[in-house]
């Protein structure tokens, strides 16, 4: 018997068997053993990036011109006009013209868009700029992006979003299998099949049916997907991962009411994560606090907030990482260091995931000790200044690709006002 073995532009061994002379033939086609597990190797970052993403719900696109210190951002799924102006970068986060809007660049990686001011909720964006196709099998986790406002703000702990799917491509990178997805948050199949298409050099992968990816917010509003959902997932280069599912019907710039939902995350790391090293660097990031409606007891609605933060300025060890918001949304200042993230222990079963973070924020009103209804895990105490404060939990996902961190953390923040308010941390390695 002869074995003729052959490398095709798959990046695939095809193992040929042919037996004796004229004999029957069998092609198998087995990984390249040679090949990493996961998406190809990026190209360098370029300084002119188109990003696609979500601000849950809906789509948006976002383009940032280091070159030329422009900028260019509008939203696709509920569309209006594009804003445009110049940049310019303060302590890391880029200042867009005079609308009141921070984005904070991994450039040519992902972004982190406010398109306003501080009650304007985030756009988490990548851009995929072609249909990529993964080496074997990998699996994406993430994080819900909070709607608002909330149809309650009671009984939250049960609402702390994280959930996960793995991933499959053909070699071209354009029919994508998902399968075994998992996690808090997810409903629907656990498996179900996309496509990649690209228009005008930027891509996204669809999916159709009832099936959800996101957080059981969207059960608030309708109980069930809508037939003209438009379901979309978007992948970086390095591995960053944003998805967005919302019904194109609605207008909330005219206050009509929008249904969908929207995830954050980032590829699984290949081995797990050394906690130690991670709380050792710093990070920039934004930390967002959904809207709410009149809630338990008659809690009066209040905004959104999305604050540009900082953390590492404090010396760390072990498992927590100390920073704060800056103050009046003005990132030339000193950041605060007033908030302690434990990341706690990292899953045995998923590598990058904390399933029992806690966090310790301060709580001049005692919003946590004078919430009557049901709350899950949450305390209330004083910091070694002698300052009240609120510890709640949280779930992070985190990754680290191309030798830099990043945290994605889900979690409910009693102290913002009585009743709290979901809210979600975004933190990229510096």
């Amino acid at each position: 018997m002869r074995f003729l073995t052959s490398i095709g532009t798959s990046g695939l061994f095809t193992l040929t068997l042919l037996a004796g002379c004229g004999g029957g033939k069998t092609t198998l086609v087995v990984p390249d053993p040679s090949a990493t597990i996961g998406l190809p190797t990026p190209a360098a970052a370029g300084p002119v990036n188109t990003y696609s993403g979500a601000q849950s719900p809906g789509a948006w696109t976002l383009t940032l011109d280091n070159t030329s210190g422009a900028f260019s951002y509008q939203p696709v799924t509920y569309p209006a006009t594009a804003v445009t102006g110049k940049t310019q970068v303060t302590n890391g986060f880029i200042t867009l013209g005079t609308t009141g809007g921070y984005a904070l660049e991994v450039q040519g990686r992902a972004a982190i868009l406010r398109p306003g001011d501080v009650t304007t909720p985030p756009v988490f964006a990548v851009p995929q700029t072609e249909c990529y196709p993964i080496t074997g099998r990998v699996r994406f986790p993430y994080v819900t992006m909070s709607i608002g406002p909330s149809q309650t703000v009671y009984g939250a702990g049960a609402g702390l979003g994280y959930g996960s799917i793995g991933a499959s491509t053909d070699s071209t990178g354009k029919s994508w299998q998902f399968d075994d997805m998992a996690g808090t948050i997810v409903s629907g199949s656990t498996s179900f099949a996309g496509t990649c298409t690209t228009v005008s050099n930027q891509a996204a992968i669809s999916f159709t049916g009832q099936q959800s990816i996101l957080d059981d917010l969207w059960g608030d509003a309708t109980p069930a997907i809508t037939a003209d959902t438009q379901s979309n997932i978007w992948v970086g280069p390095s591995g960053f991962f944003v998805a967005d599912q919302s019904d194109p019907h609605g207008n909330p710039l005219s206050g009509q009411p929008t249904l969908g939902a929207s995830v954050a995350g980032v590829v699984e790391p290949s081995s797990a994560l050394n906690t130690t090293d991670m709380a050792s660097k710093k990070y920039l990031g934004f930390a967002y606090e959904a809207a709410t409606a009149i809630g338990y007891n008659g809690i009066p609605a209040a905004p959104a907030n999305t604050s540009p933060v900082a953390f590492g300025q404090v010396t760390s060890s072990g498992t927590t990482i100390t920073g704060g918001e800056f103050p009046s949304d003005d990132v030339t200042q000193p950041p605060n260091t007033d908030t302690v993230i434990n990341l706690g222990s990292q899953s045995a079963t998923y590598n990058g995931l904390y399933p029992s973070v806690s966090i310790t924020v301060l709580d001049p009103a005692q919003n946590c000790a004078n919430y009557t209804g049901p709350k899950f895990n949450v305390t209330s105490g004083v910091n070694a200044d002698g300052y009240i404060t609120c510890t709640f939990p949280g779930i992070a996902v985190t990754g680290n690709p191309e030798g830099k961190y990043a945290l994605f953390i889900s979690t409910y923040n009693w102290a913002t006002r009585l009743g709290g308010a979901y809210s979600q941390i975004y933190l990229f390695q510096q």
